[in-house]
């Protein structure tokens, strides 16, 4: 039965050979809990900033306010957690994301972007 995949045909003795590996796992593999705290924190911010939006809009500024200054802070943390998931390697791709959404999404980098293309 070698249809030309010979490579593939394992002899029949094969299992006292030793290839070298220890026994058991040798790398454990990395956790990915930190990037998705850090995307869970950037989303968690967007929700919060956009509460805050819907809060001053209906007229409760104290609330709007303090919301969108919880949404700063949190900004601040997923920025700081999506920097240790990417150098850590734990979870890049969400570490990436909630870098990406804690920068862009940010309330006053938003507030920059937004009057500076309203002043064009």
């Amino acid at each position: 039965m070698s249809d030309g995949l010979q490579i593939f045909d394992v002899p029949a003795d094969a299992e006292h050979l030793d290839d070298g590996a220890p026994e058991g796992d040798a790398t454990a593999p990395r956790p990915r809990w930190p990037g998705s705290v850090a995307g869970g924190i950037a989303i968690l911010m967007v929700v919060t900033w956009a509460v805050a939006l819907a809060c001053s809009l209906a007229g409760l500024f104290e609330l709007g306010v303090g919301l969108s200054l919880s949404a700063i802070l949190l900004s601040v943390l997923a920025v700081a957690a999506g920097l240790v998931a990417v150098i850590g390697r734990w979870g890049r791709g969400w570490g990436i994301a909630a870098i990406a959404v804690g920068v862009l999404l940010n309330p006053i980098v938003l507030l920059y972007g937004l009057s500076w293309i309203g002043a064009l």
